[in-house]
């Protein structure tokens, strides 16, 4: 829990260097958008892209990255793929090892579509939560 008091004050920090509740939320969001998107290796570089794009602060940006790391991407991309599966074919995907299947069809396709639906929920969510922390502190101060 120490992590997450960490980035907390991390945010909070960046109250006092001038930035609104709004602009601080919006960049946590692209950050954590961008870190749904199973393209290994290139967050850092999508990142600063999108937020120079978006004029959002790229610090913060990459800060909202930090939720895909090696320990939780394993299940991102399980439930990815769990997401993807369901909107493309209806149904959970059905993890198998046999050499007759279509890799792309039968895990790529579905891990892309279930992680940009991933991205925006969890975007949308980080977004709504950190505004709420950041408004909520901002009256207590």
């Amino acid at each position: 829990m120490k992590y997450f008091a960490k980035v907390r004050d991390y945010i909070s920090r960046f109250i006092k260097k001038g930035l609104s509740p709004k602009e601080i939320a919006l960049g946590v969001a692209v950050g954590t958008f961008v870190a749904c998107v199973p393209v290994f290796g290139t967050h850092t570089i999508i990142a600063i892209f999108l937020a120079s794009i978006l004029r959002v602060n790229t610090l913060i940006v990459l800060l909202g990255t930090q939720i895909s790391n090696p320990v939780s991407y394993p299940f991102q991309l399980f439930i990815s793929a769990q997401i993807g599966n369901l909107l493309l074919h209806g149904r959970l995907l059905r993890i198998t090892f046999a050499g007759d299947i279509s890799y792309f069809n039968h895990y790529i396709w579905p891990i892309l579509a279930g992680s940009l639906l991933l991205g925006v929920v969890v975007s949308g969510l980080s977004y709504v939560v950190v505004k709420g922390f950041l408004k909520r502190k901002l009256r207590a101060a």
